[in-house]
């Protein structure tokens, strides 16, 4: 099946950075993507990111060290601009915010703006992580921004794309937006059939020839649903492979991942509080801290 890559252009693309190596990925991923496309490209920098403790140490108090370090990282992002001006992408700006990421992303894109933002996946861990989450899985939780998580070397192009889908309208704009930002990748369009145990109550009497048949036309109507998925995100200009796999999405997910080499996966989610997502898990929380390719968190804004 062939389908047209008709997705809202991003027109911008956000690199946060809080000067770490995995920040760094994030800045080099970003400006590979602005370069392919002529977008434009966005250094940003929150004051409140970071280790406060480690802040503290250095002094940083009061109004005073404030304005210092928010000089300070405007330097450092100024020379940023000007390496990647040299490096090729044609416009670059930066900004310095106070407070957070997370609390602060429905404010990162200026009026009419529309945009990705691209961060390191690599949060915090141990026993900050289980208080507060990772920064990726606060930053979708804002629920404002489509987030892509950079973990692979930015200096190879996407190559496989998953465009993972429920055949919701959020998956569906996960779809279009993937397809845009990756354009030239090899697509995959994965559904992951989660079909009731055998021993479950649904089964509790049916003879094998009933679950059989049960299952066979679970799997045609799964099929059938994938290919009407596609005919909604358009027709024509890109290669698109279907794939229909029998699991759990966050298993399916990973074991796919392994088998097709993939670079980067594709998804849609609602936001969650902090509570319910830790309480029950999510796809989108499995993606965020559990493969090992770049990650891109489409909001679906319902």
């Amino acid at each position: 099946m062939r389908i047209e890559a008709m997705a809202p252009s991003p027109e911008i693309i956000i690199a946060a950075t809080d000067f770490s190596d995995a920040a760094g990925l994030a800045v080099e991923r970003a400006a590979a993507i602005a370069r392919g496309h002529r977008w434009r490209l966005r250094l940003l920098h929150a004051l409140g990111d970071g280790d406060l403790l480690e802040r503290l140490d250095q002094g940083l108090r009061g109004e005073f060290s404030v304005e210092l370090a928010r000089r300070a990282a405007g330097s450092r992002l100024a020379r940023e601009r000007e390496r990647l001006l040299a490096a090729g992408v044609a416009d670059v700006d930066y900004e310095v915010i106070e407070g957070t990421l997370p609390s602060l992303l429905p404010q990162v894109l200026h009026q009419g703006e529309h945009g990705v933002v691209v961060i390191g996946a690599q949060g915090e861990t141990g026993f900050r992580q289980t208080l507060l989450g990772s920064t990726a899985d606060r930053v979708l939780r804002s629920g404002a921004l489509p987030v892509l998580l950079a973990r692979r070397d930015p200096g190879q192009p996407y190559r496989r794309v998953v465009l993972a889908t429920d055949f919701s309208d959020s998956s569906l704009r996960a779809a279009r937006l993937g397809l845009a930002l990756a354009a030239g990748a090899g697509f995959y369009l994965l559904h992951a059939l989660e079909l009731p145990p055998d021993r479950s109550l649904a089964f509790a009497n049916a003879s094998p020839e009933t679950k059989e048949a049960f299952h066979h036309e679970a799997r045609e109507r799964a099929n059938r649903q994938l290919q009407a998925f596609g005919a909604r995100v358009g027709e024509g200009g890109v290669e698109l492979t279907r794939a229909v796999r029998e699991g759990p999405p966050a298993a399916v997910l990973s074991a796919f991942v392994e088998e097709a080499e993939i670079d980067l996966v594709v998804l849609g989610s609602r936001p969650r509080a902090r509570w319910e997502a830790n309480l029950l898990g999510s796809t989108a929380l499995f993606a965020t801290n559990g493969l090992p390719c770049d990650v891109l968190l489409v909001p679906g804004g319902e």
